[in-house]
């Protein structure tokens, strides 16, 4: 007797989950589904964010390549080698009287 209620009990069981079963599996991958949303979401927030910064830092560096082109050649004009030549290193344009040719 006691078998036959387990049985029963079993059924009933069996027949609650092939009727909502499906429900069930539906309702749980709908909300893995909502989640998975979210999370998409908040990484792409974060990318986002990150190809942001990423670009700024390019800027920055394309602004101070400027500076640095700009430098170089101000630099190596011919007219500040010579202007240093002169201040610093204290050399001048030798006269045709100075000037010794060297012949192999």
């Amino acid at each position: 007797m006691m078998d036959l209620k387990m049985d029963s009990g079993l059924l009933a069981c069996l027949h609650l989950l092939r009727s909502y079963g499906a429900a069930l599996l539906l309702l749980l991958l709908v909300i893995l589904s909502g989640l998975s949303v979210g999370y998409v979401s908040y990484e792409n927030r974060l990318l986002n964010n990150r190809i942001q910064q990423e670009l700024e830092n390019r800027n920055s560096a394309q602004v101070e390549w400027g500076k640095l082109l700009l430098e170089h050649s101000t630099l190596t004009s011919p007219g500040k080698i010579e202007q240093v030549a002169r201040e610093k290193l204290d050399m001048d344009v030798p006269k045709t009287s100075q000037i010794e040719m060297v012949l192999p």
